[in-house]
């Protein structure tokens, strides 16, 4: 019998993956360690990242370098490439893994929709990258049989703000990255002593709240009744729209309680989870939120926002502030650091709801969308 073709759309990974790249590579590996009775092609644009599902029966990499460049290329070979693949392939159904799918895929079309950050909060997405979704997520998201979220908020911000779409909109929720786990499983027991510092992890962007961040961080400087307050250290590239945080940051580290660092690899991180106070991430919106996820499973406590994708990950095993007020910011600060029983009450938290979050569980309800969209007959999603 003749399995069903599932084309992935996997072209956003590239050699060095962050954030949904990185999610990418996770799903489709959890979806190749179990037999669906379908067939699967996963469009690349690094070949090499995906070497593993070569020897899987019933995966085949299809390399695509004309899909390799900027934003616009990708969206070309998208538009005009993909479709035509789909159909030379025999695909019954595309999937593509990163908010665009093209307008005529010639076979049923499943689309995930990471967050709308650039509906919700225009003024943090740069604009080249604001163009682009709102030229083609509005369409890919109403063309589509199926959405997904990636998070029950992501989820439900597609249903609120695409009503016409919102009956084929199925949260199937990320999950605690593999590499921490495997950083984890590897390091020595007990964990080295952690020292008097907040972490922040991402990119230093206006999405990310850093202005307001590192203004509650000063309050709670000016604020503290001892000498003994944590520094700060910001991991994470360079964003856009930063003079205004460049002049913050500037002021912070010539006073000796700031240290940014661009890079950090895997290894690092992972160290710098486990020695570290606690984890600062008061995101204005987020799709899901991996570094809340690998902050809890290192047993590193974390303050989140309040709202959204973040709550929602973090539950009650983290301290949830209004990420728009910088008192109630500067005071979840001063509480974490004052705090030595809460902190070991989330250190202790953290890992049990890290646990509860699992890429195999991704991969189930992924595939039983495609089941669902595969089989004879009126699809109810």
């Amino acid at each position: 019998m003749t399995r069903p073709l599932v084309v992935l759309d996997a072209l956003l990974v590239n050699r060095h993956p962050t954030g949904v790249g990185r999610a990418i590579l996770e799903l489709t590996r959890a979806m190749a360690a179990g037999d669906h009775g379908l067939e699967f092609a996963v469009m690349v644009t690094e070949p090499e990242m995906f070497q593993d599902l070569e020897e899987v029966p019933h995966w085949r990499v299809v390399p695509c370098p004309g899909a390799r460049g900027g934003t616009f290329r990708k969206a070309w070979f998208t538009q005009t490439r993909l479709p035509v693949l789909c159909r030379d392939l025999g695909a019954e159904l595309l999937h593509s893994m990163h908010f665009v799918a093209p307008r005529w895929p010639r076979c049923r079309s499943v689309v995930t929709v990471c967050d709308l950050a650039w509906q919700l909060f225009p003024e943090t997405v740069e604009q080249p990258r604001r163009a682009y979704y709102r030229l083609f997520v509005p369409s890919s998201i109403e063309r589509a049989q199926a959405v997904l979220g990636i998070s029950e908020a992501t989820a439900r911000d597609v249903a609120r703000l695409y009503p016409a779409a919102a009956e084929r909109v199925i949260a199937t929720p990320f999950a605690t990255p593999g590499w921490i786990m495997d950083h984890l499983a590897a390091e020595p027991d007990p964990p080295p002593p952690r020292q008097r510092r907040f972490l922040f992890v991402g990119t230093l962007e206006p999405r990310k709240n850093l202005e307001r961040l590192l203004d509650a961080f000063a309050l709670a400087l000016e604020t503290a009744s001892d000498g003994d307050f944590p520094s700060l250290l910001l991991v994470g590239g360079r964003g856009w729209k930063d003079s205004n945080l460049r002049r913050r940051m500037d002021t912070l580290t010539t006073a000796g309680v700031l240290e940014v660092r661009d890079y950090c690899d895997q290894a690092e991180l992972g160290r710098l989870y486990r020695t570290s106070l606690a984890l600062l991430f008061p995101s204005l919106n987020e799709g899901f939120g991996f570094p809340i996820l690998e902050a809890m499973a290192s047993g590193l406590p974390v303050l989140t926002s309040d709202r959204g994708a973040t709550a929602e990950v973090a539950a009650d095993a983290a301290v949830l502030v209004d990420p728009e007020d910088t008192a109630a910011l500067a005071s979840g600060l001063l509480r974490l650091a004052a705090d030595a029983p809460l902190r070991e009450k989330l250190t202790l938290a953290g890992p049990q709801r890290a646990r509860q979050w699992s890429w195999s569980r991704t991969a189930r309800e992924t595939v039983a969308v495609y089941r669902r969209l595969l089989t004879p007959g009126p699809r109810i999603i």
